[in-house]
């Protein structure tokens, strides 16, 4: 909000006439001696003001501890059924692990027991598929070696076929009985 200029001209005048009072009394107080009654008067105010803060400073303590005593109150009744909640929910844990988790783990770990010890009597056991598992990367290994030397051959064949075609080139300045004619009918 901003003030208007009336608003800030009156108090701009109020400040000075205060300034002019308190500079007046004061000049007043020195010439007539009433500086002992003026600090008394101080004090005697000083005193009271102190006793009113105090009084509320009392109440608002007496009332913090009143609000301590009311949440403690209904704290202790929460933390003791939250207590009473979490040993349940312990014990529920316990029986769900005794009798739904543990078995079916003893059946799991028994069920694949027994396949793998069905698997090696059977001959399909971990070294069989070990030594599978090489042989498909040697025979992926043989067919990458053989793809590599055609590609080889191939590289050498083309390489072979440009140094002839350049051997059969006329030297420098001749012509080939068959050239053709370029974009403008000359040969």
């Amino acid at each position: 909000m901003e003030m208007s200029d009336t608003t800030r001209r009156n108090l701009i005048i109020g400040a000075v006439v205060f300034v002019v009072i308190a500079l007046a009394f004061a000049v007043g107080a020195t010439i007539f001696g009433w500086w002992p009654i003026v600090v008394d008067i101080t004090l005697v105010i000083t005193a009271l003001a102190s006793l009113v803060l105090l009084s509320f400073l009392i109440y608002a303590t007496l009332s913090l501890t009143r609000t301590v005593l009311r949440i403690r109150d209904e704290l202790i009744p929460t933390l003791e059924a939250l207590k009473s909640t979490s040993a349940t929910v312990r014990e529920t844990a316990k029986t769900a692990s005794s009798f739904g988790v543990n078995p079916a783990v003893r059946t799991a770990s028994a069920v694949l027991g027994a396949t793998g010890v069905a698997n090696v009597i059977l001959g399909r056991g971990e070294a069989r598929s070990r030594a599978e598992r090489r042989q498909r990367r040697r025979q992926e290994l043989e067919r990458e070696l053989e793809r590599e030397e055609r590609d080889a051959v191939a590289r050498e064949a083309s390489v072979a076929a440009a140094e002839a075609a350049l051997n059969i080139l006329p030297p420098d300045g001749a012509r080939a009985p068959f050239a053709t004619e370029d974009h403008n009918g000359r040969r």
